[in-house]
């Protein structure tokens, strides 16, 4: 045995210990990519942005990740800087991509630029 036996200790994993989730990367890849092709993209980054912080009920992760996205666009609006940031492998790249929603319409011009998101009613 590797460790102390404890006959009442559950052998399952603890809470703790489990792994945090996030997106493939090749969609952040090939979002970061469109962003690169048409900064003009970052208005719709923006706006989703915006249309996400209104919502009331989020996971905690996508509240945080949602904070650090409005601070690195309140720094900057170059894609360089952005695709640096959430491509970073580390505990901060990590961060930004547990929310891929907020390059919907990125990659396709599923909507316009500074248009607003379809809400529950108009689906």
């Amino acid at each position: 045995m590797t460790g102390k036996y404890y006959p009442f200790r559950s052998k399952t994993k603890r809470s703790g210990d489990r792994e945090k989730t996030e997106a493939p990367l090749a969609y952040f890849e090939k979002a970061l990519a469109a962003l690169q092709a048409n900064p003009e993209k970052v208005k719709t980054l923006k706006a989703n942005l915006a249309h996400y912080e209104k919502q009331q009920f989020l996971p905690k992760s996508a509240k945080v990740a949602l904070k650090r996205y409005s601070y690195l666009l309140a720094l900057t609006n170059s894609v360089d800087e952005i695709t640096k940031w959430v491509l970073q492998d580390s505990y901060e790249g990590q961060r930004f991509r547990q929310f891929p929603l907020i390059f919907k319409g990125v990659i396709n011009d599923e909507f316009e630029s500074g248009s607003q998101l379809p809400t529950k009613d108009e689906k």
